[in-house]
């Protein structure tokens, strides 16, 4: 069954979206333990971020270029950065493509994957295509000079090598919290 990438087809503008829709209040009945719950969660405070163990934040300044097909680059991305450190590069790499650029990416992805129950599970249209949240991995360091040479001077095609070498590193866990932020 051939993949359908029709919904990845309508890209002229990610600022066309309103503001988020929030869910409508529900009711809770007057006392009881609810209430009771309710008003202890309301007063306590929100819980702490944790903070970033030292080695997420190592300096990530002797990366070597990245060069094409193959290359120390590669060794260094599993060897010597961490799990965050590679989460937050590949965000940040996503976050430096143009739209059409993002569409290419998703499909060479998809292609990657070749499991046809996930692919179809893959958000489609603006949403997927929009800058990903770095808060979550604030504090984490990144090859900044690999994002800067991967904006400036790479073709679509070497981004989309980048990006399927740098997805076919990951581990297990890695590679599904990529999908999920895809689904």
């Amino acid at each position: 069954m051939p993949i359908d990438y029709s919904k990845f087809d309508h890209i002229d503008d990610s600022d066309d979206e309103g503001a988020p829709k929030r869910p409508p209040p529900t009711k809770t009945p007057q006392g009881g333990k609810a209430a009771a719950e309710a008003a202890t969660a309301a007063a306590e405070p929100p819980p702490q971020p944790q903070p970033i163990p030292e080695e997420h934040k190592r300096p990530l300044e002797d990366v070597p270029e990245i060069e094409l097909p193959e290359g120390p680059w590669m060794q260094y991305y599993t060897d010597k950065m961490t799990g965050p450190q590679r989460m937050q590069t590949m965000v940040y790499l996503w976050n430096s493509a143009e739209q059409e650029e993002r569409v290419e990416f998703l499909r060479h992805l998809i292609d990657l994957i070749g499991n046809l129950a996930i692919s179809n599970k893959i958000k489609g249209g603006q949403e997927i295509l929009k800058d990903l949240d770095t808060s979550f991995y604030d504090g984490v360091t990144y090859p900044e000079k690999w994002v800067e040479h991967f904006k400036e001077r790479m073709s679509v095609d070497e981004k989309k090598q980048v990006f399927a070498k740098l997805y076919k590193c990951l581990d297990n866990s890695e590679r599904g919290l990529v999908l999920g932020t895809l689904m």
